[in-house]
């Protein structure tokens, strides 16, 4: 799979861009069963639950040697980051399931996710999210938001505890009201099977799922082989 120039541009403005059907009816199942298999093996834990689930977050997923299969050793997974990224080699260093369950999952508040990574040694934020949608996804069931060429700056970010007491950031709204009169805020709609590639400094985040349709998705975390081994060496 290659992107084309116009693709390119258009990541490079918006700072991220959907691809429809990479994944298909039975790669969808096997995921669905592994996601099925960790939500039963893995331990339940801080950080892992919400009110009314042991398990709304999935770990580790990188280290899966059946999500790999289907997933990074595809052509299409290694082509586009590449591309994206403008390397010849990535890194796949972390891997999630956010599960957003019918009726109870929770906010994410608005971000960007470099704000986590520079403070894992990461100094270039030319990173990527590779957002897989396992369900369909929209607004209806708490998909997610954007600000559509946020990527090029970083803003100002507040340190609050979320529902587990684990310390995360959020942008103010007094920013936010600011961003969306140059940057409004789209809501990304797609079928299960799509992918989501966006920049790591891009705003995003998602509202509690109160539907009755669940939203799970596949949280990819991309850099550069040189760049991870950069971060690492420090």
């Amino acid at each position: 799979m290659k992107i084309n120039i116009n693709s390119l541009k258009f990541f490079k403005k918006k700072g991220y861009i959907l691809f429809n059907n990479l994944l298909n009816k039975k790669e969808l199942k096997l995921i669905s069963k592994r996601l099925e298999f960790f939500t039963r093996k893995q331990k339940d834990g801080r950080g892992l639950s919400e009110p009314g689930t042991n398990k709304s977050l999935i770990h580790s997923l990188h280290k899966d040697k059946n999500l790999k299969k289907i997933i990074e050793d595809k052509k299409w997974f290694k082509k586009i980051s590449c591309d994206l990224l403008n390397c010849e080699n990535i890194f796949t260093w972390n891997a999630k399931s956010n599960l957003k369950h019918k009726w109870i999952g929770s906010v994410e508040y608005y971000h960007q996710d470099y704000i986590y990574w520079k403070g894992l040694g990461f100094k270039s934020s030319n990173m990527l999210n590779c957002m897989i949608f396992v369900d369909d996804h929209s607004h209806l069931n708490a998909g997610l938001w954007v600000f559509p060429g946020t990527h090029k700056k970083m803003y100002k970010h507040e340190k609050f505890l979320n529902i587990n007491s684990l310390q995360k950031y959020f942008i103010p709204p007094k920013v936010l009201t600011k961003v969306n009169k140059k940057h409004p805020a789209i809501s990304i709609k797609a079928k299960a099977g799509s992918c989501l590639f966006f920049h790591s400094k891009l705003i995003h985040g998602s509202s509690h799922n109160i539907s009755p349709i669940d939203r799970k998705i596949l949280l990819y975390d991309i850099s550069s082989l040189k760049d991870y081994k950069s971060a690492k060496k420090d």
